[in-house]
């Protein structure tokens, strides 16, 4: 079997286009070879649908090759691909040009597809863990399958690329500096995709995607299957797509986290999204980006808004990681590498669940480049980031910072008011302590948290708030909480 299929974008063409393959017979494994510009290619998911419209295969070109492999055989499919039998039938082998890419397009763009029996040479394997059948169910995943049984803080990076999506490293190099930068957890959150395979490691990796349109990103965690039209988000300018796929995710008590917020030009532009929709936000996105400086200010200050209108929303880090570690932005900004930042979450045992679990209490606190080890207590008692504090009496807090090579700053924030804190620094041993001590009321909604910055004015550390009580919300939509910062 070989068939060779030609396929034409322009500004005018649809995003989404569609031919069919037929199989005579069955194939173990079929080979599939895309050519086209680079440039084109870099924003175009390839889907291969049976006749049932199961997806087989779904990955975007560009950077994780374009001669693709779907096989029974897990060591000869390729990344992207569920390892299965293909029966004699019709297939779908679809494309889908990103938004952004077709409204630039200044002339027509063709890509070539060729199809044909048997397995080409693999450079890019799927991997040897399967975690979805082809029904789109997430069913070789356990997110209650515990990685560590012990309490206590776990790190990892909750925003992370491969050559899955538009990154450019593997995912066997990708786990390996992971584990070189020190993290417990890894989440898979290519854009518009969730992976069904995986490679073996000692990290757990949490099942997510990207939701990515011209209305803003957003993270999903703890996914049990591939949510429905995917291929609608990512040719899309259909602001109804995206509201309805979050609306499923949400239904299905995924975890929704907001990412980047501000970082021009891929900014939340939902201003009507409910807030009780949110569960975390992203407010230390790839500090190496050269405009994500103000941005994940804007950000901070953003969620401090938000619990101060009583939103007890989690605050979580991503390093949005696409590169190799030589690719830096510019000479000066240093590799963007997964784990900068740090999330660390303080959760029952290492499983999917447990964290997500821990991320829903906001038991999180984010760093940068430091190592922080603080303790907190109410009356005696000690607390978490994230926990009410429903008893008046004495609050004390007592913190160390290791591999502080300069001066940082911290500082707390108490019903929105922020005060510094002297910090005592034995440069000799890149270390610094601080400690606090005040009086804790409960006479009315309360919030307290823990922050530190560079000399540049940068987070490198976030505690989320302790609290107690409630109020009424001034504010129930995330543009109106962008209002009240501006």
């Amino acid at each position: 079997m070989k068939k060779e299929l030609k396929y034409t974008f322009s500004r005018e063409a649809a995003a989404i286009q569609k031919q069919q393959l037929l199989l005579n017979d069955d194939e173990d494994a079929i080979t599939i070879s895309v050519e086209g510009k680079p440039s084109i290619l870099a924003s175009v998911d390839l889907f291969v649908k049976d006749s049932a419209d199961n997806v087989l295969f779904h990955r975007q070109l560009g950077t994780g090759g374009n001669v693709i492999t779907i096989a029974n055989d897990i060591r000869r499919a390729s990344n992207g691909a569920i390892p299965c039998m293909l029966t004699k039938g019709v297939y779908t082998i679809e494309l889908v040009l990103w938004h952004d890419a077709r409204s630039h397009l200044l002339h027509t763009a063709r890509v070539d597809v060729v199809c044909e029996s048997g397995c080409a040479g693999q450079a890019d394997p799927c991997g040897t863990v399967v975690w979805m059948d082809r029904r789109g169910k997430l069913s070789g995943y356990d997110p209650d399958h515990m990685k560590r049984n012990h309490t206590g803080w776990y790190k990892g990076d909750f925003h992370c690329h491969t050559v899955l999506s538009d990154g450019h490293e593997r995912l066997s190099n990708q786990m390996a500096k992971a584990d070189l930068m020190g993290l417990d957890f890894y989440s898979a959150t290519e854009h518009n995709l969730v992976p069904a395979t995986w490679v073996e490691t000692d990290l757990l990796v949490i099942c997510g995607t990207e939701i990515t349109t011209i209305y803003g990103h957003a993270n999903a965690f703890g996914l049990k299957k591939r949510p429905d039209n995917l291929d609608r988000v990512c040719a899309g300018d259909s602001r109804e797509a995206f509201l309805d796929i979050l609306g499923q995710l949400h239904a299905e008590r995924s975890v929704i986290s907001i990412n980047h917020p501000f970082l021009v030009p891929w900014q939340w532009s939902c201003p009507d999204y409910p807030l009780d929709k949110v569960d975390c936000l992203e407010i230390i996105n790839d500090p190496t980006y050269p405009n994500n400086h103000e941005a994940n200010q804007k950000a901070v200050r953003l969620i401090d808004a938000m619990w101060n209108d009583g939103w007890q929303i989690c605050g979580i880090g991503g390093s949005d990681t696409h590169a190799l570690l030589h690719e830096w932005y510019t000479p000066e900004s240093g590799p963007s590498i997964v784990g900068d930042p740090t999330t660390h979450v303080y959760s029952e045992g290492l499983s999917q669940n447990k964290i997500l679990e821990a991320l829903r209490k906001c038991h999180v606190f984010v760093t940068r480049y430091i190592e922080v080890n603080f303790c907190m207590r109410e009356n005696g008692r000690e607390v978490l980031p994230g926990d009410a504090m429903p008893e008046p009496g004495t609050f004390e807090a007592v913190f160390r910072f290791d591999n502080v090579r300069e001066p940082i700053h911290l500082f707390v924030i108490r019903d929105g008011v922020r005060e510094s804190l002297r910090l005592e620094f034995n440069f000799e041993y890149r270390r610094a302590t601080a400690s606090y001590r005040v009086s804790w009321s409960t006479d009315a909604y309360h919030w307290m948290r823990f922050g530190a910055e560079d000399e540049k004015g940068d987070c490198i550390f976030y505690a989320n708030p302790v609290y107690c009580c409630e109020r009424e919300h001034q504010f129930d939509t995330f543009g109106a909480a962008i209002d009240e910062i501006a």
